[in-house]
């Protein structure tokens, strides 16, 4: 067994101890091989080092798809920083990115959904930016939108917070709760948004509406305009429901992130109040649910992958276990069906 510094770490090795952050979170199990999905996931949350096994490894590559992710996050970036100091932007570029990530959610949106809520806090606008975008998109293929809306969509999403590079540095990253005044300000960025995308970009109202609408509730009580139900535009609707899932289930600076169960449920019990009732339906169903194959934590310390990823309000999940973090070594994996055991339940959610 090696310790590594996080520059030294490959993919294709193997670690030989759980990585645990300082609040006692298990962030990454022992056995677990070390993809390049993984030593993002260290960086973001500032994992100086790791064991890792001694012995041979076999490195390995990006896989496409996540490859994609990462050009989008660092497009979304350069675009902010361009707009924030009012330079000329390659918009085509953002638009070849979201082509890219439409093409790969009607392939196969399951994967893309696997690269979602990774970010660390200096990068949290860009990353949720582009999860934002994959959401909206697949809600959209369910509701049965061609390619043309679908793109609309998408790059609504995808630049719904632009606006934000308008907004002082110092509002946008302070830790603690904002002032009546500061939060005013910050919810300029919707306005500040619609400029910039129908001005600068020369994109459609459609578009720019989405930066607009996209903090406006079901029930009246959302912003800038304070319209309600139908009043909101179709798109915004759906990023609006987006927006606030990645935010619930992302770490923050003042708050820890919900488990994706915990997260769904608030969003149903806000159906139409807060979100269009029928996009909620269909969001929850397909993607506030653990996915086949996610690896999840249970809290009886065994760990393993779902097998049947359930549904909010319904069935619950079954959960093929391959280890016991709390008991003997794991020989024979077994199923776990969460519908049997009330009193078991999930705990940690790993990539």
């Amino acid at each position: 067994m090696r310790r590594l510094e996080l520059s030294q770490l490959k993919p294709g090795m193997r670690l030989a101890k759980d990585v645990i952050l300082p609040d006692g979170r298990l962030l990454l199990l022992a056995g677990f091989i070390v993809k390049p999905l993984y030593l993002r996931k260290l960086e973001a949350f500032n994992v100086d080092y790791v064991y890792v096994e001694d012995g041979e490894y076999e490195p390995f590559e990006e896989f496409e798809e996540e490859k994609l992710y990462n050009h989008a996050a660092a497009t979304i970036k350069n675009i902010f920083t361009l707009a924030r100091r009012d330079r000329d932007v390659d918009i085509i570029s953002v638009m070849d990115t979201v082509n890219d990530i439409l093409n790969k959610v009607m392939q196969n949106e399951t994967v893309m959904l696997q690269l979602t809520g990774i970010r660390d806090i200096d990068n949290y606008t860009f990353l949720h930016s582009v999860d934002v975008c994959i959401y909206s998109i697949i809600i959209g293929k369910k509701l049965g939108y061609g390619r043309e809306p679908l793109m609309t969509l998408g790059m609504g999403a995808i630049l719904h917070d632009i606006g934000k590079c308008k907004v002082p540095i110092e509002i946008l990253q302070k830790p603690d709760r904002l002032t009546d005044d500061e939060f005013h300000t910050m919810k300029l960025h919707t306005v500040y948004g619609y400029e910039i995308i129908k001005n600068s970009y020369q994109l459609s109202t459609k578009t720019a509406n989405i930066a607009f609408q996209h903090h406006e509730k079901w029930d009246g009580s959302g912003y800038p305009m304070g319209i309600s139900d139908n009043e909101i535009d179709p798109l915004s609707r759906i990023v609006a429901l987006a927006d606030v899932y990645d935010a619930l289930t992302s770490d923050r600076v003042y708050k820890k992130r919900e488990l994706p169960h915990v997260a769904a449920e608030y969003i149903k019990n806000n159906a139409g109040v807060l979100f269009d009732p029928y996009i909620v339906d269909l969001f929850v169903n397909s993607i506030a649910v653990y996915t086949e194959g996610t690896l999840v934590l249970l809290s009886t310390g065994e760990v393993g992958s779902v097998v049947s990823s359930g549904s909010v309000g319904g069935a619950r999940q079954k959960i093929s276990v391959f280890s016991n973090k709390s008991g003997p070594p794991v020989l024979q994996p077994y199923i776990v069906d969460l519908n049997e055991r009330t009193d078991v339940e999930i705990v940690e959610v790993f990539m």
